[in-house]
């Protein structure tokens, strides 16, 4: 089994960090952003997995064939996945492709989805967005494993860990480190639109 970030068994645990929770205003901010246009948005709306990960992809490359400087829209909504395939998705788009795109979070953008809504250089949510973040995990089956693989499957987990809390850091406009990121995973953390804007996550919240 993979590492996995996955929001089913979402929780309101959190921690406070030592930064400032006010976020700017909505109306100052939203007036240098723009909202990609509706012809070019695609809905990511699903768990993280390689067959949405392909889909959505192939519509990215159609528009970039279209159009490679116009803006993309990424429509996001997750309760999360694997957290390898979530973070192909993300260097494919932000190193690869080298789309310009804008991500809209809503409802529920949990674990692994947390890193599909951080492929937008430009980040908006609404007034009912949320983020979940915890730690990797995995679910067994009847399968048996020895000593050596769980030990092997631990040191893939806190790997991963890691991975995603530098990718959340690198893009709070360094408002979070990655030590601050592990926190919030270790305690299940729930964070809400004014936190994701004082944190650096999201630029607007849509009115």
């Amino acid at each position: 089994m993979r590492p996995s970030y996955d929001g089913s068994m979402k929780t309101t645990t959190q921690i406070k960090l030592e930064i400032d929770t006010a976020a700017a205003p909505v109306s100052e901010t939203m007036e240098a952003l723009v909202m990609p246009v509706r012809a070019r948005t695609i809905n990511y709306t699903a768990p993280v997995s390689r067959a949405q990960n392909d889909k959505v992809l192939r519509e990215m490359n159609r528009l970039l064939d279209e159009s490679p400087e116009e803006e993309i829209g990424l429509f996001v909504t997750s309760p999360g996945g694997p957290t390898g395939t979530a973070m192909s998705f993300y260097d494919m788009v932000r190193h690869v492709l080298k789309a310009r795109v804008t991500t809209i979070g809503s409802g529920d953008v949990d674990s692994s989805g947390v890193i599909i809504f951080l492929t937008g250089e430009t980040r908006f949510i609404s007034a009912r967005t949320s983020l979940l973040f915890h730690p990797a995990g995995r679910i067994f089956g009847n399968q048996r494993y020895t000593t050596q693989e769980m030990e092997a499957m631990l040191r893939e987990d806190r790997l991963k860990d890691e991975q995603y809390a530098s990718v959340v850091a690198g893009n709070s406009k360094g408002h979070l480190t990655t030590n601050d990121v592990l926190r919030l995973m270790r305690t299940h953390s729930v964070l809400s639109p004014t936190e994701l804007m004082a944190y650096g996550l999201a630029d607007a919240i849509l009115p």
